[in-house]
């Protein structure tokens, strides 16, 4: 059987992928898929999550598996055939591409017909694709606070040890006196 699969992102509206593939194959084949048409790092952590119908998440279906006890609430993709999750229109999953920041596809099966395909096919791609991790936001927060932003947080007591005073120290140390010492 194929399974056609639409995408959507809630971050990129004009953003919508469409992907055929063989109820055979397994979720890696779908991730490597994914990652391999939007250029993205397949090396990074990622998730498919069944859901229900508002897109509350159920099964996990994980790129490594993590888990300690081999729990029944998660599978490997590479040992998760499509055909064991998906078989009805209808069915829906989030893909989770950026794990640290809980980034997801919404994916949703169109259609059901009978053949086989060798290799997923995307056959629809519009719009551009979200950035696969935002780290910028994180870095741009950091690059942008000084000293006396988080003064505030540890109650007055950095007031001893002034960081803007450290350029005063007197820096001519002589380390060969210091270990004659010793």
């Amino acid at each position: 059987m194929i399974i056609y699969l639409r995408i959507l992102s809630h971050e990129a509206e004009d953003f919508v992928k469409e992907v055929a593939i063989d109820d055979t194959l397994t979720f890696a084949d779908l991730h490597n898929c994914i990652q391999e048409t939007l250029a993205y790092d397949a090396t990074q952590m990622a998730s498919f999550f069944t859901t229900d119908s508002d897109w509350n998440k159920e099964m996990e279906i994980t790129l490594f598996d993590m888990s300690d006890s081999g729990s029944d609430a998660i599978k490997v993709m590479q040992e998760t055939l499509i055909s064991d999750f998906l078989y009805e229109e209808g069915q829906r999953l989030l893909y989770v591409y950026d794990f640290f920041s809980e980034r997801a596809f919404f994916m949703e099966v169109i259609q059901i017909a009978n053949g086989n395909l060798e290799k997923p096919n995307f056959y629809r791609n519009e719009g551009k694709a979200p950035e696969q991790i935002m780290i910028g936001d994180i870095t741009d927060d950091i690059k942008g606070s000084s000293y006396h932003d988080f003064e505030d947080e540890f109650d007055g007591s950095l007031d001893s040890m002034k960081f803007d005073e450290l350029d005063n120290l007197d820096n001519d140390i002589n380390f060969d006196e210091l270990a004659d010492q010793y």
